[in-house]
């Protein structure tokens, strides 16, 4: 009996050393929300947001940098921008946009994305994957804008953690910066940046403003993902002459064809009325499915699809 007391104790303090089941799971973007995307929720809720932004903690150890952490501890950033491109038009009438968030995880969801949707959807790759280097670079060469997702703090941190160099409300600007930095090194040549997760640290001006002065150095665009309702992304975007815009609406969620519809048809209409829209997608086959069917559409509707940066400079000039 005292061998069975000692045993069963043994286990008892060994429990909390055992790897979480979280950790073990894999990237099906399709199946239910995992339990970081629930409290945020319940954040989303308490702030007035249709839902939290789509974001999965990193669950398998595949945070290997192309640019050495040791050169960024040094003082060294990714290259800087080419010389910018002359200005894409904007269109006459209303325009609309649709980022899908995040992809690079799942390969194949991100490659369906590239081959399927027209080029005028723009697609936001998550710096944890090493994936989404070659990803990004078939997005830009398929004609797709390339977008960046940047882990920032929610307000459940460190309970929910986006993952490695998130950016949090409590560092030093530089070393925010740095893991920005950090982040832009993952993704080929993106245009602009929206956020992964944030709810915290996008309602913190203070914690904003010098990340924002950063991407307008660097000559990006930035659209804040809404993951709060109190979000100051847009307004301090705004405030340094940073081209930006807010997400409109989450498309997909839940992710059934009859309210990807609606959200598809509500955000032709906030276009209509003001003249610009965009929203925020996962890339899941129903949705896929879905913006394909919507976008063949558009042009009977009077309604042009574009890259989100020409919403952001739409949404600024107004």
């Amino acid at each position: 009996m005292l061998f069975i007391g000692l045993a069963t104790l043994f286990v008892e303090l060994l429990r909390p050393l055992a790897p979480s089941h979280a950790a073990a799971q894999t990237g099906d973007t399709r199946r239910a929300q995992p339990p970081e995307a629930k409290i945020e929720a319940k954040d989303a809720a308490a702030s007035g947001t249709l839902r939290p932004p789509i974001a999965h903690v990193p669950v398998t150890d595949i945070d290997k940098p192309q640019i050495d952490e040791a050169r960024l501890a040094a003082g060294e950033t990714p290259p800087a921008p080419a010389a910018a491109a002359p200005a894409a038009p904007i269109p006459d009438g209303p325009i609309v946009a649709v980022i899908l968030t995040e992809l690079g995880p799942n390969a194949a969801a991100a490659k369906a994305a590239i081959d399927r949707l027209p080029a005028a959807v723009s697609l936001a790759f998550s710096p944890y994957a090493d994936a989404s280097r070659d990803l990004a670079k078939a997005a830009k060469a398929g004609g797709h804008e390339v977008w960046l997702s940047v882990p920032m703090q929610p307000k459940s941190y460190p309970r929910v953690n986006p993952g490695q160099n998130v950016l949090l409300t409590g560092e030093a600007p530089a070393e925010n910066v740095r893991r920005l930095n950090w982040a832009l090194s993952r993704v080929e040549a993106p245009v602009g940046v929206t956020n992964m997760m944030g709810s915290a640290f996008t309602e913190s001006a203070a914690a904003m403003r010098p990340v924002l002065d950063a991407v307008k150095a660097k000559r990006l665009f930035y659209v804040d993902a809404r993951s709060s309702g109190r979000s100051v992304g847009e307004t301090e975007a705004r405030a340094i002459g940073l081209a930006a815009a807010t997400n409109d609406r989450f498309l997909d969620e839940p992710e059934t064809p009859a309210n990807i519809r609606s959200n598809l048809d509500a955000l032709v209409a906030t276009a209509k009325r003001r003249g610009y829209a965009v929203g925020y997608a996962r890339p899941v086959s129903t949705t896929i499915a879905e913006i394909e069917r919507w976008s063949a559409e558009l042009e009977a509707k009077g309604v042009t699809l574009v890259g989100a940066s020409l919403v952001a400079r739409k949404a600024s000039d107004g």
